[in-house]
């Protein structure tokens, strides 16, 4: 009787390890090959569509990728910001030329923003995440920027 309980409970055990490992490769999956960079025959990525330009814009463990992107100015941008990061959390802050911001979005690990703006005047916008853990090095320190070239 002893034998059948422990047998029970092992083999629940081992039917939630399994399921719980299911989750996590599905999971794995249906993040990893979506949401890259679209290019449009150049080295550097943008894509346009009747209704704007679109980018995907990867981020991962102190790097963005595509890290330097070309769109057209005057003519609507979406950046899809992706943090495939395991529990790191990370942010998007787009300045212009000057130095104003112009995005400032948070995006918390696994999750996916859009965001869309008009791009007016050519230039060279910089973008970066500033996270930062506890006395660490903030994120931009160690290397996540990247540019937004207008032209």
């Amino acid at each position: 009787m002893k034998r059948l309980f422990f047998t029970g409970i092992h083999s629940d055990f081992y039917y939630t390890r399994l399921i719980l490992g299911l989750v996590v490769v599905i999971s794995y999956w249906s993040f990893s090959d979506s949401l890259h960079a679209q290019t449009s025959g150049s080295s550097l990525p943008s894509v346009e569509e009747p209704f704007g330009q679109q980018v995907m814009i990867s981020m991962e463990s102190y790097a963005f990728t595509p890290s330097e992107i070309v769109v057209k100015a005057g003519i609507p941008v979406t950046l899809t910001l992706s943090n495939q990061s395991f529990l790191v959390p990370h942010n998007f802050l787009l300045d212009d030329p000057s130095g104003i911001r112009l995005v400032d979005a948070d995006i918390s690990s696994g999750d996916t923003k859009a965001v869309t703006l008009t791009l007016t005047e050519p230039g060279i916008y910089p973008f970066f995440c500033d996270k930062q853990l506890l006395f660490f090095p903030t994120h931009r320190e160690q290397g996540m920027e990247g540019r937004l070239i207008v032209r």
